[in-house]
C-alpha cells in the first residue's frame, strides 16, 4: 500500500484537496474523477453512516484522489470502522493536548506501535494482501489532527513533538467560534492565532494544512509552507455553481427587458 498523499508532502509538494459531504455515488465519482490529491471524507459534520462511508470509498475506487476521514470524534471504534474499509489517512478532530494527540497515534497504529484491532477487510482487499497491508498500514496511514481550540493552540508544542503524528490540520471555523467569533474566520484576532499556529508547525518541521475556499487563498497559504490543503467541496461547488449561473440569467434577463414576451411576434418569426 503506497500512500501518494504522504508521498507528496514528504517531498514538500502541496497537495490539492477537496471535501466530500454528500454520499451519492454518483457525485463522489464526480468529484473523485476530477483529479484531486486527496479527499476529505467528513463524517464529523455530514450525516455519513458507516454503510454511507463503505459507498463513499467503494465510489472512490480507481480514482487518483486519496482518500482520507475525518472522524466524528477521537474514539477507536471511529478509528477502526474508517481504516478497516480502506481509508488511507485520518483526520481526528478536537485533539487540544499531548494526551489527545498520543490517543490518536495509539487507536491508529497496529502493535506494538499501537492498539488497533486486527481485520483490515476491505482495506486488506478482503484478505487477498493481509500480509501486505499488515507490513506497510503503520507507515503508510497519514494521521492528521485538527487544531481547533484555545487549549490546543496553548499546548501545540506538546501536540507537535507527539511522536506518531502525520501533519496538523489548523480548524479556522471552530478557533473563531471559541474565540466569541463565529463565522468570522478573517477577524485579525483569528488570523493572529493562525499565523501562531502556522510558525509554531514550521518550527517543529511539522506539515500542516488548512480549508480554503479560493484559488488565491490555497497559493497565499502554500507561500507560508503549508502542503495539506483543500480547495473548496462538493456542497460548496454544487451551492456556487447553481448560484453563479442563476444569477448569470437573471443579470441577463435585466439586461434585456421585454425579451420573449411577445409570443406571436415569436411564432411569426419562426414561421418564416
Amino acid at each position: 500500500m503506497v500512500n501518494k498523499l504522504k508521498l507528496l508532502v514528504e517531498s514538500g509538494t502541496p497537495a490539492i484537496g477537496s471535501w466530500i459531504g454528500f454520499t451519492d455515488p454518483y457525485s463522489v465519482e464526480i468529484i473523485a474523477d476530477a483529479g484531486f490529491d486527496w479527499l476529505l471524507i467528513d463524517t464529523e459534520h455530514f450525516p455519513i453512516s458507516r454503510e454511507s462511508l463503505r459507498t463513499i470509498l467503494v465510489a472512490m475506487k480507481g480514482s487518483s484522489s486519496v482518500p482520507v476521514v475525518r472522524l466524528p470524534s477521537n474514539s477507536p471504534d471511529h478509528f477502526q470502522t474508517a481504516l478497516d474499509l480502506g481509508a488511507q489517512g485520518v483526520v481526528v478532530p478536537m485533539v487540544s493536548s499531548p494526551l489527545d494527540a498520543a490517543q490518536a497515534v495509539t487507536y491508529c497504529r497496529y502493535p506494538p506501535l499501537g492498539t488497533r484491532g486486527f481485520s483490515p477487510t476491505r482495506a486488506s482487499r478482503y484478505f487477498q494482501d493481509l500480509e501486505q497491508y499488515a507490513e506497510t498500514a503503520n507507515g503508510q496511514i497519514s494521521l492528521i489532527v485538527q487544531i481547533e481550540t484555545p487549549e490546543a493552540v496553548a499546548n501545540i508544542d506538546g501536540i507537535l513533538a507527539t511522536s506518531g503524528i502525520d501533519g496538523i490540520f489548523i480548524g479556522p471555523s471552530d478557533l473563531a467560534s471559541f474565540m466569541n467569533l463565529p463565522a468570522q474566520t478573517n477577524h485579525p484576532d483569528v488570523t493572529r492565532v493562525v499565523g501562531q499556529l502556522i510558525e509554531s508547525a514550521c518550527a517543529h518541521s511539522m506539515p500542516f494544512g488548512l480549508p480554503t475556499w479560493t484559488p488565491d487563498e490555497f497559493l497565499s497559504y502554500v507561500k507560508r509552507g503549508a502542503r495539506l490543503l483543500t480547495l473548496g467541496s462538493d456542497l460548496h461547488f454544487l451551492a456556487n455553481g447553481a448560484r453563479s449561473s442563476l444569477s448569470g440569467i437573471r443579470q441577463l434577463l435585466d439586461a434585456n427587458p421585454g425579451a420573449g414576451l411577445d409570443l406571436h411576434a415569436a411564432r411569426h418569426d419562426g414561421q418564416r
